[in-house]
């Protein structure tokens, strides 16, 4: 059996990326590598980093196959205001079914999709 072992997201501007990411997003920086082309972001299970790369990326999400990073929320309402507010570009402005709960998505600078996941309370 293959495990995941890093989440890579692709992005051309690190500063922005950074900002996004821990200002926005609430990650923070657990290692920067050589060249400030790779910077690690803490999270507990996979580690998950930004990798600096030249082009932006043109996805047309939900209708091509990609891979889409999901972080949960518990008040989806409320995280869309949030990134309304905030000036991100929110795909969504309502929550959307899936059958464990409901779901938004945002866009990061880069144009890579982020889902917002409410799950049902069980």
């Amino acid at each position: 059996m293959q495990n995941i072992c890093v989440i890579s997201i692709n992005v051309t501007d690190m500063k922005e990326a950074i900002s996004f990411y821990c200002e926005i997003l609430g990650f923070e920086i657990s290692k920067v590598y050589d060249d400030e082309c790779i910077v690690g972001l803490k999270h507990e299970a996979v580690p998950v980093i930004l990798n600096k790369v030249d082009n932006v990326t043109a996805v047309d999400y939900p209708r091509e196959a990609q891979v889409v990073l999901g972080i949960q929320t518990q008040d989806l309402k409320a995280s869309i205001t949030d990134f309304q507010e905030k000036g991100i570009e929110v795909i969504f402005d309502t929550p959307q079914f899936c059958p464990p709960g409901t779901y938004s998505a945002i866009k990061d600078p880069f144009g890579n999709v982020i889902e917002l996941l409410e799950f049902k309370e069980t």
